[in-house]
C-alpha cells in the first residue's frame, strides 16, 4: 500500500508541474496573440491543476484509511484467536486442543488460526508469551487484601476462592508443563517466567519495606534471599491452594488455608 501511495503522489507532482509548464508555454505563446486569451488560458490550467492535486490527495486518504482498517481488522482478529486459544489450552491442555476447536470458540475459519500463527505451536508460545507477560506485569501483583497496612485474610481467601475458576490459573499450570515435556522452547518459557516471578519478588520487596517502615524497623532497599523464598512460598499457595481446593474440596484444602498461610509468610 506504502508503493501506491508513493506512486500516486508522484504521478500528482508529475501532473502538477506538467500542466505548470503549459501554462507558460501557452501563456507566452497567447500573449504574443490576444492577451485575453493568455489570461483564461493560466486561469482554466489553475483550476485543473487544483482539482488534480484534491483528486489525488482524496485518493491517497482513501488508500491511507483502507490500510488502516485492514490493520485494524487483522489485530481484532488476532486479539480474537489469542483469547480463544488460551480458553481452549486452559480447558484441554496443549496435547488435547487442536486448531479447529480454537478456530470454533474464536468464531473463525481453521485457516485464519494459520494465517496468523503458521502452527499450533506458534500459537501456544504467542498465548504463553502474552500469559507470562502479563503475570510480570507490576500491576498485577496487587493480591486482594494486602498492601502496605498489612493483610486482610478474608479479604485474601475470596480471591484465592475466585481464583480457582479462573482460566488463566489452569492456563499457568499447562505454560510450565509444556516447558518441561518440550526443551526446544523451555528456554524461551523459563526467560518468560523468571521475569515473571522476579517482579513478583520486588512486589514482596515493596510489602517488606512497608512493614519494617510501619513497624520502625530498618530495611534493606533491595531485593534479599527472603524475599525470594517468600515469593516462592507465595507462588506455590497462589497456585496450589485454589486447585487443591477445587480438587479436593474443603474438607481438605480451604482458600481461607492459603490466606492464613500468605499471610504468615508476609508477616
Amino acid at each position: 500500500m506504502a508503493d501506491d501511495r508513493d506512486r500516486l503522489s508522484a504521478a500528482s507532482r508529475a501532473l502538477a508541474d506538467a500542466a505548470a509548464q503549459l501554462t507558460r508555454a501557452l501563456g507566452a505563446q497567447a500573449e504574443r496573440v490576444v492577451p485575453e486569451v493568455s489570461d483564461a488560458v493560466a486561469q482554466g490550467l489553475r483550476e485543473a491543476a487544483r482539482e488534480l492535486a484534491d483528486v489525488t490527495g482524496s485518493l491517497a486518504d482513501d488508500v491511507r484509511t483502507s490500510d488502516q482498517r485492514r490493520r485494524r481488522k487483522v489485530d481484532r482478529t488476532r486479539a480474537d484467536l489469542l483469547d480463544a486459544a488460551a480458553r481452549v489450552f486452559a480447558a484441554r491442555g496443549f496435547e488435547g486442543a487442536s486448531v479447529d476447536d480454537v478456530a470454533a470458540e474464536a468464531g473463525y475459519t481453521k485457516g485464519a488460526v494459520y494465517a496468523h500463527f503458521g502452527s499450533k505451536r506458534e500459537l501456544f508460545l504467542a498465548v504463553a508469551r502474552a500469559r507470562l507477560g502479563e503475570a510480570g506485569d507490576p500491576s498485577q501483583h496487587t493480591l486482594p487484601g494486602v498492601g502496605a497496612d498489612g493483610v486482610d485474610v478474608e479479604a485474601l481467601a475470596d480471591g484465592l476462592a475466585r481464583s480457582s475458576d479462573d482460566p488463566r490459573l489452569l492456563l499457568t499450570v499447562e505454560i510450565l508443563a509444556y516447558a518441561l515435556r518440550h526443551p526446544e522452547d523451555a528456554d524461551e518459557l523459563a526467560g518468560s517466567y523468571a521475569r515473571a516471578f522476579d517482579a513478583l519478588v520486588e512486589h514482596v520487596a515493596d510489602l517488606r519495606r512497608a512493614r519494617d517502615a510501619r513497624d520502625g524497623r530498618p530495611s534493606d532497599p533491595g531485593t534479599t534471599q527472603d524475599d525470594r523464598d517468600t515469593t516462592l512460598g507465595v507462588v506455590a499457595l497462589l497456585n496450589v491452594a485454589p486447585l487443591g481446593a477445587r480438587l479436593l474440596g474443603p474438607e481438605h484444602i480451604t482458600p481461607a488455608a492459603g490466606a492464613r498461610v500468605i499471610a504468615r509468610l508476609l508477616g
